[in-house]
């Protein structure tokens, strides 16, 4: 079990893969007595029907700007839970809304059956590409070597339990990739929520180059490094500011961008990922 202070957090003790553990807590030491405001409890499944309406809300805003049957793709990733995680509230009542807080998933493109539905987002993503990376995105789309990486989460979330995604992520591909030949894609497609401050906020040297894309979760900067492409398009009426433990009483325009990252990257990052988060925290 996850317990959460507003204005506090605390590094986790214990791993969680949402495959083998379902319903596992996610174990963390409690804060200290004077600490808390309000404790917030969280447990870690594999996705489920029940979850469908929950991660359908979560894709809807991570989706934003791109035509895509949001339905269709949030009841894949529910049928394919083998390499996912739901994160939802503890200790739950009877008849108690349960909200869905995160959900991680890899989907490999060969998943998606219904053609039409996939070709809608196919065109849309690819309506999105610059000049300069519309041939290798196209080529990604087309393969069977490429899946799409899902981490939508609530944006106060703490950030060790987004670090504990992650892990879990890793470990249940691994060993999803031992048994099912399905799983062994070569490169990830990852969705973010991003942004791009504004020229007062720049140095004088960041001035004079392009503007720069920066993601609102700190995970994907990192994993914006090892990235071989980057798709972006500019959200009407949003603005994003950068998840962290430190309050932040800025706001910028918000964009939503594609990374693509070879899946043997990925995995080499996940470690200094979920140890910077724990840093963070």
């Amino acid at each position: 079990m996850i317990t959460h202070n507003n204005e506090s957090s605390t590094s986790s003790s214990e791993e969680v893969s949402s495959s083998d553990n379902e319903g596992a807590p996610m174990q963390v030491d409690p804060p200290a007595a004077t600490e808390l405001t309000h404790i917030v409890e969280f447990e870690a499944y594999p996705p489920a029907d029940e979850d469908w309406s929950g991660v359908r809300a979560l894709l809807d805003s991570l989706f934003q700007g791109i035509s895509v049957d949001v339905g269709y793709f949030s009841q894949t990733l529910i049928d394919n839970y083998k390499v996912g995680t739901v994160i939802k509230g503890a200790d739950i009542a009877e008849g108690e809304d349960d909200p869905v807080f995160a959900v991680a998933s890899l989907l490999p493109l060969s998943l998606f059956k219904d053609k039409s539905k996939f070709d809608q987002l196919t065109s849309s993503l690819l309506a999105k590409c610059e000049s300069d990376v519309l041939a290798s995105v196209e080529k990604l789309l087309k393969s069977k070597d490429s899946a799409f990486l899902i981490n939508a989460k609530f944006s106060n979330l703490p950030l060790q339990i987004t670090a504990q995604l992650y892990k879990a992520l890793k470990m249940e591909l691994i060993t999803e990739r031992k048994e099912n030949p399905e799983y062994n894609v070569k490169n990830l497609m990852i969705f973010g929520k991003s942004y791009v401050e504004p020229e007062e906020r720049r140095n004088k040297k960041s001035r004079l180059a392009a503007p720069k894309i920066k993601f609102q979760s700190s995970e994907l900067d990192s994993l914006s490094e090892v990235a071989t492409d980057l798709i972006s398009w500019k959200i009407k009426d949003e603005t994003l500011a950068p998840v962290s433990n430190t309050p932040c009483d800025n706001a910028w325009q918000g964009y939503r961008s594609i990374l693509v990252i070879p899946i043997e990257k990925f995995l080499k990052s996940v470690d200094k990922i979920v140890e910077n988060l724990s840093a963070e925290v």
